[in-house]
């Protein structure tokens, strides 16, 4: 049994947020929590010259490829991956989140969260295992979980992404980014990392405390 990190790429523009993910690896060794990373088997919805910051037109990668990039030899497809195998779940943000988890970067208010993501992130909270969000990663959450008189209590940092939050029936809850919250009732833990700062060194302190909350529930 391992806890699962579902990534979405490699890099911020396209993919998962490196630094979000490193430290999230950091924090879960610290605390002697061993996991996998899962990605979707599917193609980007597109892929960034992140030098130029700019959209690649004539390439397009594939998330499970990309995410192995950051999976340290430990990563299986999400269609081959069962919700019983894992101890709980957690997710880094970057735009892949919003491009390859979810149809958001297209709909805004109207996304769908991918199914196969949704599904996973279901069967997780139904087993009563802990979910750990981070970033914009929040807003997976907050689609997927936040329906059938649920009230999650989810939290963001400068009000980003709070409306949507809202609209999908959570309590939102401002903190820095060297802080994390804990919806102890759902055992659901967040950390808005850089929805707060660009200092590394305080969304290390805030990730560090979101996987120690997550820790004390498995």
């Amino acid at each position: 049994m391992a806890v699962g990190v579902l990534l979405s790429g490699c890099g911020i523009g396209d993919g998962s947020q490196i630094e979000e993910v490193i430290l999230t690896y950091l924090a879960l060794d610290k605390y002697g929590v061993d996991y996998v990373c899962i990605a979707p088997n599917k193609e980007q919805y597109h892929t960034m010259d992140h030098f130029h910051e700019r959209i690649e037109e004539r390439e397009n990668r594939n998330v499970l490829k990309e995410s192995a990039r950051i999976g340290r030899g430990k990563i299986k497809a999400l269609s081959d991956t069962n919700s019983h195998e894992l101890d709980g779940l957690i997710l880094p943000g970057g735009l892949g989140v919003f491009k390859n988890l979810s149809n958001y970067i297209t709909a805004k208010h109207d996304f769908a969260v991918n199914k196969e993501v949704a599904q996973l992130i279901e069967n997780i909270y139904q087993s009563k295992k802990p979910i750990g969000a981070i970033c914009g990663a929040i807003v997976l959450i907050a689609k997927s979980l936040g329906k059938k008189g649920r009230q999650l209590e989810l939290c963001t940092s400068n009000n980003a992404y709070r409306k949507i939050l809202e609209l999908n029936h959570a309590v939102v809850k401002e903190i820095s980014s060297m802080e994390a919250y804990a919806d102890v009732k759902n055992k659901i833990v967040t950390t808005p990392a850089f929805l707060g700062t660009q200092n590394l060194y305080e969304i290390m302190i805030g990730i560090d405390k979101m996987v120690r909350e997550f820790a004390a529930w498995l």
